[in-house]
């Protein structure tokens, strides 16, 4: 399965290439100029990543750009919510029947309470707005099941502060159902050292969404479904049971977060 990136961001790469062409400047020259590494700026120029704005603004001066001429671009880009890499996930996740979910580091987009994803996110109140509309394929009667597990260190990991954390643990503990189950696995014991990842079952096969540094991968491929599938299943070999794990969430609340 295809995972398009942005046509802004592909426009975004063009310009860079363009302008740094019309300086007669290589790769490696432009890279230097700004402290990157070649590969990054190859990667940035064919719109495989995503730039913070001040990387932007280092290739806009090195360049001897008026300003504007790829800040513009990236305001775009800024303004496009969710990024164009992630809608293919959108469609499958709105279809999905089953999702089971990994998360190392955070609590699962799908189960974050509004005031945790306005910290994550940076106060962005689009991109808040849209991961809450996300969660309503949560609510009714054709609602997936979601078997959910967590690293113990999310519920460590300190976001927006300790009421922030109290509220959202409360909640994740609160939505604990037959159709929705949270798991901990202990730190010491989790087997998995890589990134977040979710699976989700839709018209009888599977799709996964895995997260790497610079941007989410959509993937339908037969092996990669099967190392997930099997390292989800490793993973859940070492959680704590529903009942365990939800009394282990109440007590780091009231040691942690009270």
């Amino acid at each position: 399965m295809g995972n398009p990136p942005s046509p802004i961001l592909i426009k975004l790469g063009a310009a860079v290439r363009r302008y740094r062409q019309a300086g007669g400047l290589t790769q490696a020259q432009l890279a230097q100029r700004v402290t990157y590494s070649e590969g990054w700026l190859s990667n940035l120029e064919t719109g495989q990543l995503r730039p913070r704005r001040t990387a932007v603004g280092s290739v806009e001066k090195a360049l001897g750009l008026p300003g504007g001429a790829l800040m513009d671009l990236y305001d775009l880009l800024m303004e496009e919510t969710p990024p164009g890499w992630f809608r293919p996930w959108l469609e499958e996740e709105r279809a999905a029947t089953a999702f089971r979910s990994f998360e190392p580091t955070v609590v699962p987009g799908l189960l974050q309470h509004e005031e945790y994803a306005r910290a994550l996110l940076g106060g962005d109140e689009t991109a808040v707005a849209a991961r809450l509309e996300r969660q309503e394929i949560l609510s009714g009667e054709t609602a997936p099941t979601l078997r959910c597990v967590i690293d113990e260190m999310v519920l460590h990991r300190q976001i927006g502060g300790p009421p922030v954390m109290r509220t959202q643990l409360e909640y994740l503990v609160s939505r604990v159902s037959p159709q929705l189950t949270v798991q901990v696995v202990p730190a010491t014991a989790n087997p998995h050292r890589g990134g977040g990842f979710l699976l989700a079952t839709v018209d009888g096969g599977e799709v996964a969404y895995v997260e790497t540094a610079v941007r989410g991968v959509v993937t339908s491929n037969r092996e990669d479904i099967s190392i997930l599938s099997d390292t989800w299943e490793s993973i859940r070999t070492f959680t704590l049971s529903q009942q365990e794990s939800v009394e282990f969430i109440t007590k780091v609340v009231a040691e942690k977060w009270t």
